[in-house]
This record gives C-alpha cells, sequence and structure tokens, in this order.
C-alpha cells in the first residue's frame, strides 16, 4: 500500500486525539478505509464518508482529507470520485461561509456528473443541487434555491433516494420559515422528520423537531415549542453531539427569554456560544451572539449589547448571511437608539429592510418598520413614523406577526397623540391592548420552569439508575473473581462464572425495568404539567367572555340587568373558580357551572334560546369526575354563532351519556348551522370575544389529548352537520371518583 502523505497523517492523528475520536461511527469508517485494497472504489466512499463526518467539527482537518480524496480519485481517473470531492471542498467551504467558492465547487461537482446517467450520478448531482440551493438561501437568493431544491427532489423521486428527500423537505421549511408561512415550514420540517425516523437518522429527526420548536416559538405557541425542542435537545444529548446540544441549548434560552427569564437565557446563551466556539461553528456563532446581545439589551446593558451586536453583524456581513444579518440589524438598531446614536440606528436600520424585503422575511420587515418609526418619533418626525408603521401593520397582519403588529400599534398612537389625534390615537391603543392580551404568556412561564425541573430530575433519576446498576455489577464480578481464586475446582468455576451470568442479566432486566417505570411516571408527570398550564388559559378565556356580556349591557344602559347579570356572574365565577383549582371535578359542580354559563348568557340575548341538560339514569353525577368546563367552548360557539344568527326562538341542548367505558358530551342547536352565511352579530357584541371562541376549541383539543395519555381511552370531538343546526360529539374515558 502506497505511504499516507504527511498532511493525511497530520489530520487522522488530530481527528484520533479530538473530539471526534469518541465517535465509533467515525472509528468504524477508518477501520473499513484501513482494510480496503488501494484500488478499492469503497476505499474512496469510505474517504468521503470521513471527511462529512469531520467537516463541521474539524473543517482544517476535513480540506486535508478532502486533498487526498481529490489526489487518489484523479490518479484512478474516477470522476465519481472526483465529484465527491469537489462536493466536499464545497461544504468545508459552505462551514466556512466562503459561499463563492462553495458554488464553484458544486458546478464543478455537478459537471463531473453530468458525464454518466447512472444511478450513483443521479444521486450525487441531486445532492450537490440540494447543496447549492443551501448557499443561495443564505445569501437571500431564495427563487434559485427553491429551483434547485425542485430540481433536486425531481431525481430523488425518480430514483426514490429518501435520504435524499429527507434534507430537501427540511431545507424547503427553512425557505417557508424564512418568509414566514409558518404551517408550511412545520410540514416541511414534519416531513423532513419522518423520513428520518424511518431511516433512522437520529441527528435528523433531533433537527426536524428544534425546528419546529423554533417555528412554534415563532408563532407564540408555547408549549409546543417547549415539547420539541426538550426532545431535540435529549436526542443530542445522547448522541453526544455538541453542535445539535449547543443549537437545542441557543433554542431553550429563547423560549426562556421570550417568558421572562432573561438571566437563566443568557446563561444558556454564554454555554451554547462557548461550544459553538469550540466546534468552530460559525452560524451558531452568529446566532447566539445576536441572542446575548438582546438579552443584554433586555437587560439595560446597551453598551455590553452593542459589542456583541455589532460583532455578530460583523460576521455576518463577512459571511454573506443575510438570513440572518436583519434581526440582527434591528436588535443593534436598538441598542444605538437607546444610547442616543439615531444616525446610526436609522442607517442599518435601512439596510435591514432592504434586507427583509429581498428575503421576503415579513415579520422581519414589520419589526423593521416599527423601529424606523420609533427612531422617527424620537427625532420629532410624526407623520414620518405614521408612514413606517401603518405599512409596518398593514405588513405584519397580513402575515399574522402578533409581536411585530403589536410594536407598530403602539407606535402609531404615539404618532397620533404627538399630532393631537385622539380619537385615532385610542383606536390604536386599543388594538395593541388586544394584541397584547393575545400574546399574555404567564400560565406558559409556570409550564417551562416546571418542565425544565421535570427535565432535570429526569435526568438525575436516570443518572442513579445506572450508577446503581453500574455498582451492583462490579460487586457481583469482584466476588466472582475471589471465589475462582478460593477455589480451582473446574466445576466451581463453571457454576460461579454461571452465576455471574444470571446475576448480569438479572441487573440489566432490573435497570430496563426501572428505566421504563421512571419514563413513564415522567411522561404522566409531564401531562398532567400540561393540563395545569391548559386549564389556567381557560379561565381568563372564560372571564374575558363573561366580562364582555356585562359590556354589552352597561353599553344599553341598562343598569337593571347588569346588577342581576353581575350577581349571577359572581355566583357562576365561583363555581368556576373552584373547580379550575382540580384537574376532575364531579359532573354534577361541572354542570352546575355550565348551567350557570348558559343563564347567564340567555339573559344576555334577552332570552332568544332556550336551554335543557340530560344525564343519562346510568350516570351518578355526584361520582362520575370530568375535566372542568371541557365543553364549554363548544356551548359557546352554540350561543356566540348558532343562536346569534337564527331568526326566531332558538334551543340548545346539552345531554351526558355513557357508553362502555366512555362518557359521551352531545351539545346540540337548532340554529344557522357552520355554513350559513354570516349575519351580524347582536348589538353590543364584541368581535373580539368571538375571536376567543376559537382559542376556546383549541385549549379543548389539547386537554382532550392529555385527558387520553393520563386515562387512555380515547378523547376527541367531532362536528355534525345538522338538516338544522349543529351537534358537537365530545367523547372521553369515563372516569370515577377514587
Amino acid at each position: 500500500m502506497r505511504p499516507i502523505p504527511l498532511l493525511l497523517c497530520f489530520a487522522l492523528a488530530v481527528l484520533v486525539n479530538g473530539q471526534n475520536a469518541e465517535s465509533p461511527y467515525l472509528d468504524s469508517l477508518w477501520k473499513v478505509y484501513r482494510a480496503a485494497a488501494h484500488n478499492d472504489p469503497d476505499r474512496l466512499l469510505t474517504l468521503h464518508a470521513i471527511v462529512n463526518e469531520t467537516q463541521y467539527d474539524d473543517p482544517d482537518s476535513a480540506h486535508v482529507l478532502a486533498d487526498e480524496l481529490m489526489r487518489q480519485a484523479s490518479a484512478q481517473q474516477d470522476t465519481i470520485a472526483m465529484a465527491l470531492a469537489h462536493r466536499d471542498y464545497g461544504t468545508i467551504a459552505n462551514t466556512r461561509r466562503d459561499n463563492h467558492a462553495a458554488i464553484e465547487h458544486y458546478r464543478r461537482a455537478i459537471a463531473l456528473y453530468a458525464t454518466s446517467s447512472d444511478t450513483v450520478a443521479m444521486r450525487g448531482m441531486a445532492a450537490t443541487m440540494h447543496n447549492m440551493g443551501v448557499i443561495h438561501m443564505h445569501l437571500g437568493e431564495m427563487d434559485t434555491a427553491l429551483s434547485l431544491y425542485r430540481r433536486s427532489m425531481a431525481l430523488d423521486e425518480r430514483i426514490r433516494n429518501n435520504d435524499g428527500l429527507m434534507y430537501c423537505f427540511g431545507s424547503l421549511g427553512r425557505v417557508h420559515e424564512i418568509q414566514g408561512s409558518n404551517d408550511s415550514a412545520i410540514y416541511y420540517y414534519a416531513k423532513s422528520g419522518g423520513i428520518a425516523e424511518q431511516l433512522g437518522e437520529k441527528r435528523m429527526v433531533a433537527a426536524s423537531l428544534g425546528n419546529r420548536a423554533n417555528v412554534y416559538e415563532r408563532m407564540g405557541q408555547i408549549g409546543p415549542a417547549i415539547d420539541f425542542a426538550y426532545k431535540c435537545l435529549e436526542i443530542m444529548e445522547r448522541l453526544n453531539n455538541e453542535r445539535g446540544i449547543a443549537v437545542s441549548l441557543t433554542t431553550v434560552a429563547s423560549l426562556k427569554d421570550q417568558l421572562g427569564e432573561t438571566e437563566a437565557s443568557l446563561a444558556l446563551l454564554r454555554r451554547s456560544h462557548a461550544l459553538y466556539t469550540k466546534v468552530g461553528y460559525r452560524r451558531g456563532m452568529m446566532t447566539s451572539g445576536r441572542s446575548i446581545g438582546g438579552a443584554l439589551l433586555r437587560l439595560d446593558q446597551p453598551d455590553s449589547a452593542i459589542a456583541w451586536l455589532e460583532r455578530s453583524a460583523e460576521l455576518e456581513r463577512e459571511f454573506e448571511a443575510k438570513d440572518i444579518l436583519a434581526p440582527t440589524l434591528n436588535s443593534l438598531a436598538r441598542a444605538y437608539r437607546e444610547t442616543g446614536r439615531p444616525e446610526e440606528a436609522e442607517k442599518i436600520l435601512q439596510e435591514a429592510l432592504s434586507i427583509g424585503r429581498e428575503l421576503k422575511d415579513a415579520p422581519t420587515e414589520a419589526a423593521t418598520l416599527a423601529i424606523l418609526g420609533r427612531v422617527a418619533l424620537d427625532s420629532r418626525k410624526a407623520q414620518e413614523a405614521i408612514t413606517h408603521c401603518t405599512n409596518g401593520l398593514r405588513v405584519a397582519t397580513d402575515a399574522a406577526a402578533l409581536t411585530e403588529r403589536g410594536d407598530n400599534c403602539q407606535c402609531l398612537y404615539l404618532a397620533h397623540k404627538a399630532i393631537g389625534d385622539g380619537m385615532t390615537a385610542v383606536r390604536y391603543l386599543e388594538e395593541y391592548q388586544v394584541v397584547q392580551d393575545s400574546l399574555e404568556n404567564e400560565k406558559n412561564a409556570r409550564e417551562l420552569t416546571a418542565r425544565d425541573l421535570l427535565y432535570t430530575f429526569g435526568k438525575e433519576q436516570l443518572a442513579d439508575s445506572l450508577r446503581y446498576a453500574g455498582e451492583r455489577l462490579q460487586l457481583e464480578s469482584e466476588r466472582t473473581i475471589e471465589s475462582m481464586r478460593a477455589d480451582q475446582n473446574r466445576n466451581r468455576a463453571l457454576a460461579t462464572g454461571g452465576g455471574a451470568l444470571l446475576l448480569l442479566a438479572g441487573a440489566a432486566a432490573w435497570f430496563i425495568s426501572d428505566r421504563r417505570r421512571r419514563q413513564e411516571r415522567h411522561e404522566k408527570e409531564a401531562a398532567t404539567l400540561e393540563t395545569q398550564a391548559l386549564r389556567s388559559q381557560m379561565n381568563p378565556h372564560f372571564i374575558f367572555n363573561a366580562l364582555n356580556s356585562i359590556n354589552a349591557f352597561v353599553q344599553r344602559n341598562d343598569q337593571d340587568s347588569a346588577s342581576s347579570y353581575l350577581g349571577k356572574f359572581a355566583r357562576v365565577m365561583r363555581s368556576v373558580l373552584e373547580n379550575s383549582r382540580h384537574a376532575e371535578v364531579s359532573l354534577s359542580e361541572d354542570l352546575e357551572a355550565l348551567r350557570g354559563y348558559m343563564d347567564l348568557e340567555r339573559m344576555r340575548m334577552d332570552k332568544k334560546f332556550d336551554f335543557t341538560v340530560e344525564v343519562d339514569p346510568a350516570l351518578d353525577p355526584e361520582e362520575v369526575m370530568v375535566p372542568p368546563l371541557v365543553v364549554q367552548p363548544f356551548v359557546e360557539n352554540a350561543i356566540w354563532h348558532g343562536m346569534a344568527g337564527k331568526e326566531g326562538q332558538g334551543h340548545i341542548r346539552l345531554k351526558v351519556e355513557a357508553r362502555e367505558k366512555q362518557l359521551l358530551w352531545i351539545i346540540e342547536d337548532d340554529g344557522a348551522g357552520r355554513h350559513a352565511k354570516k349575519t351580524p352579530l347582536p348589538e353590543g357584541t364584541p368581535t373580539t370575544a368571538v375571536k376567543k371562541t376559537s382559542l376556546g376549541t383549541t385549549i379543548t383539543r389539547a386537554r382532550l389529548d392529555l385527558v387520553q395519555k393520563q386515562h387512555g381511552g380515547k378523547a376527541g370531538f367531532k362536528y355534525v352537520d345538522l338538516p338544522q343546526g349543529t351537534r358537537v360529539e365530545v367523547d372521553m374515558p369515563l372516569m370515577y371518583m377514587n
């Protein structure tokens, strides 16, 4: 075998003594490489796999290995292997954010693949096109990126290459995430994760989870974001993937910061930045640096924030990372504004605005316009602020970007107030307050803290199990050795060895059983925590709508009705608040609260409808337990949508019956139906209250999912369209008082 070049020996030494020596997969690749014959094509493929495995953690050594791959491929005139080497050069250049060098190498690889029409060449061409698409995405050239992804997917589908499709779906998700198409982003990330599960690609499974956590966080859905972030972190820690751990920590830190735990967030960000620096992942260094700057800004340390943000912006410009540059510039502009540097703030905001529009990143564009408005206000340019924020509000509303919508509304309120337009100012203030209500997340903050403690507790218990099992095995091994030394009898030695094996098997079985038991308990505890958080969201929703009903009487100046209504409302609220302290309440208590609620709504609507409540005689309402107010949103829908659009007197029927081991709720109305043309709401009905009904059914769906996790059976609901009206059937496990 030809002697290995000196540089390759150096690269091998670095890998053996560095982090990657801990990777069994990398060790196995090196064994295959050394054992293969010099002219064996699989030897070159193995070297390519080694480069691919090391490029992120040690790009310098990976480049040396790619040189060796090119040298051997050229000597053997192996076109496919030469294309692989160019792909490796391109990926390493991408890691270093040398985008133009990466694109040039990818073009050379495609040209080499084009000389062949077999499956291997098509697979390689598809992968190279995907890699080029990633570069163009980083450069902000989204249309070019999408075109390359689609061409790559067409080739992968033609040759049934699921591995390539997995990466393409993930990249499509990223494009949609950048452009603010959150639902599409989640769809493609989930598709990528599903294929990764089938292929056993744990790292890509974790990436899919982490990406979905980011999107859900951006949408303000903190519960799913927490779940996905911790699942991602758990997988990355099992894989001992420091880069992946850093990415997961960054996501968790962002969630904590969003929920007001800025100090804890900053500590996690510093840890993730140190890991990114250790593995040389520059993109991670940029994003974590920007997040650290933002956290320092919120902690009233603008000078320190500026230092971090300027460093991150410099890196992002140097490596042409346009897809992450605009948010960094926005944060830096806020810091400049706080330190009295409006000219510098406006300059970089114009740059951010241009990037946001180029990338079609609507939330970032709306955020930039809101900051431009505040900078204009600081300079007493109210009309300029109104222009910026009117555009910003339009963009944010179209993109359903709540935070940015609120920022623009607040600026418009201040601007109209500054020019003396009080009525318009109040309108924007009211809209700002509605947005702030939607962004309320104090309850989710407690959920995150509890989940964090649960995660830590679970790890500690698992470590205890491992340590105890290890100590038992070590003790039994020592006893076995002493017995063998004390007694040289062959039969006794064999018996002792057999006993040791039995003990080992018993200890392993105990450990597996113990771990499974702890995991099941942790899952139930997690479901309980989520149930508590959802109940705490349900109560403000119920109170909000009830208070709006009182407000309707006040607006009509009906003092007697308002007074009577308040008295009934107080009794209902006492019942609701008492029930909300428990995960389950008796059916009789829940029905009492529902009757009170329907009576209040009937009174508000001038007795436009009647209602009946029926309970299956086979059920004892005092013994049957149900989640409190779980069907209230459906009763609310029947009133607000069914009765409001009906001509004449209406009727709502609430029925509860037992079906084997299930409890069935039926909410039936003879109203206008779900598909009827929408009619104007009764006078005094607040439109914001109607919008809240969708929130209630969303929370109910999540609550029923958790009931199913905790108690088994089936839990869910379905709509049935009737010739006149709508019926909702809510199914859940039949539970009894302990």
